[in-house]
């Protein structure tokens, strides 16, 4: 792809240097919100699988402590 093409697609073309600059920042404050609410959803995800997970080990442990006769 060549550099035209790529200030094409990222609405450059055209734009004085400072507009161009002001641009780029834009795209990557853009970016950097994307990436921050990837992350959030990823850690909710991985959090929601560990709660899923740990609400069901208690049942399970708590039966074979039952069965061993232990407290912890």
């Amino acid at each position: 792809m060549s550099q035209e093409e790529r200030d094409a697609r990222l609405g450059l073309t055209g734009l004085t240097g400072a507009e161009r600059e002001a641009r780029v920042q834009e795209l990557r404050r853009h970016i950097e919100r994307e990436k921050a609410a990837a992350r959030a959803a990823l850690q909710a995800e991985r959090t929601r699988r560990a709660a899923a997970a740990g609400a069901s080990a208690p049942a399970h442990i708590s039966a074979e402590r039952e069965d061993k006769g232990t407290d912890a």
